[in-house]
């Protein structure tokens, strides 16, 4: 099973770090299971009301706080706040490479499973809704797309993907082309997918 070739593989994961000079810790969860015998990742689209990526798709996840014993604790403390998932009912396999966002945070990503079915319970301030999607999507070559992002001096190139209407790009698709990378490069899936990652931005 593909949940087991995965916990196998990030229990002894060493990930990739960055300087946390001048940014935010931050972490998220990269929630998978198993439906009807097809991986799939779980995201949230995110609120208008949230401070800060708006209506953006995302993992559940959020900044580290003093009460936060590690950052594993921040991303698994996070998702039960934000859609109901319980500590205990999450199984961390390990962590995955730091990533910078535009808006000033480093973020921790951890690699889980979740039960499914579950009976979730949104944040209505911070999420709008879930998302659901099969990880062998990602690796369709039309899925993934041109996309651009106005930092209010010039518009910047940006790995992303449009899967179902659902565009997901920034520190998210970055978090999501390293797990497919990974998983590609070591056959950590059911099946090895037929086409190559050309991913990189």
């Amino acid at each position: 099973m593909p949940l087991k070739q995965l916990e196998f593989f990030f229990s002894t994961y060493q990930p990739r770090t960055k300087s946390s000079t001048d940014t935010v810790r931050a972490a998220v969860l990269c929630p998978l299971y198993i439906e009807k015998g097809i991986l799939k990742m779980l995201f949230i689209k995110r609120s208008q009301t949230v401070k800060t990526h708006k209506g953006e798709i995302s993992f559940p996840g959020g900044v580290k706080e003093d009460q936060d014993f590690s950052l594993e604790a921040t991303s698994t403390r996070e998702t039960e706040e934000e859609i109901g998932v319980k500590e205990s009912d999450i199984t961390i396999f390990g962590g995955l490479d730091e990533v910078n966002t535009t808006t000033g945070f480093l973020v921790s990503p951890f690699i889980g499973a979740i039960p499914h079915p579950y009976s979730f319970d949104l944040s209505p301030d911070e999420v709008e809704s879930l998302i659901t999607l099969a990880v062998d999507d990602f690796f369709e070559p039309s899925n993934k797309i041109d996309f651009y992002y106005f930092n209010g001096r010039h518009l910047q190139p940006q790995l992303a993907f449009n899967i179902d209407g659902h565009i997901i790009w920034g520190a998210t698709a970055k978090i999501m082309w390293r797990f497919l990378e990974l998983g590609r490069e070591h056959n950590l899936f059911t099946k090895t997918p037929h086409h190559t990652l050309h991913l990189a931005s």
